[in-house]
């Protein structure tokens, strides 16, 4: 057997037992509804990727041999496969609390599983773009319910901690949308180092971005020819809800009406000519919002 299909083959088994394991934790804290509706979600997710990693198998199978560079050790195995375990035993044992159980998604959901399983889809998506470009887009909006259900709640601090010191899965991606070449090209520069940098002329280029990878950070023009950055904001934030946060407005006319959009929208916004240092803090400030 080769290293890459062996590899495959714990993902598959892996993901269907996450699948699996959450399915049951969703009936055993089924009086707790938004416990067992981010549960549900978590499961679905599974599912979803378990269909990828039989994907991966039988793109694999037609492949011939595929060289990789790394192998599955006792180690990893180890280390992903422990928590589940333990999680499974509490379930049964009918000692789990709220607490607990949030714990062990983030230690789940946080770890080495979310690399490798990039790995596999990076490693074939040439071979099938439309079955893997995306898989990164749909492991950070997974890491995103989790994220999302923990914020804001009482006595979640120590859980948000915990979020906030584990490495995220991708590299930050920030996209710049702005029509004015030399405006996008001056952000770019100004933007050089906090991640990796995409660039949109329109929001209608700028939709079609976010609907194939994660942005950590959207840095937007308002005023643009074939779709403004309002619009885009509206179009992404109703299919992508945790893009909701991630949005940082530049414009060179802060009218009343303008305004009193980003304040409803509870959404950050600069006016041109913007300082550097505040440009940069501001992106900052978005990347780095759990929500």
């Amino acid at each position: 057997m080769s290293k890459l299909k062996e590899i495959i083959d714990w993902l598959t088994w892996v993901e269907e037992a996450a699948n699996r394991l959450y399915e049951r934790a969703a009936v055993v804290f089924q009086d707790d509804h938004d416990v067992a509706m981010l549960l549900k979600q978590l499961a679905s997710d599974e599912k979803l990727h378990h269909e990828l990693m039989l994907k991966a198998g039988e793109a694999l199978s037609g492949m011939g041999e595929f060289a990789t560079i790394v192998s599955l050790d006792t180690e990893t195995r180890r280390k992903v496969e422990k928590p589940f375990a333990e999680l499974s035993g509490k379930l049964e044992a009918g000692v789990l609390s709220r607490e607990e159980l949030l714990n062990y998604l983030i230690t789940l959901e946080f770890s080495e599983l979310n690399h490798i399983f990039l790995y596999i889809m990076d490693s074939l998506k040439e071979v099938s773009s439309r079955h893997f470009s995306s898989a990164a887009l749909n492991v950070e909006q997974h890491k995103e319910r989790i994220c999302s259900f923990v914020s804001g709640r009482p006595g979640s601090e120590s859980l948000i901690s915990r979020v906030g010191q584990l490495p995220s899965v991708l590299k930050r991606n920030i996209l710049i949308v702005d029509d004015v070449e030399v405006n996008l090209n001056l952000l770019k520069a100004v933007l050089e180092g906090e991640g990796l940098i995409e660039g949109a002329k329109n929001g209608d280029e700028a939709l079609r971005k976010v609907e194939t990878q994660p942005f950590s950070a959207i840095v937007a023009d308002v005023d643009m020819p074939v779709m403004n950055g309002i619009e885009f904001y509206k179009r992404a934030v109703q299919r992508h809800p945790q893009l909701k946060d991630r949005f940082v407005f530049i414009t060179g006319d802060p009218g009343p009406e303008r305004v009193h959009f980003f304040q409803d929208n509870k959404l950050r916004f600069l006016t041109k000519p913007a300082p550097i240092s505040e440009i940069r803090r501001t992106v900052r400030e978005v990347m780095h919002v759990c929500h």
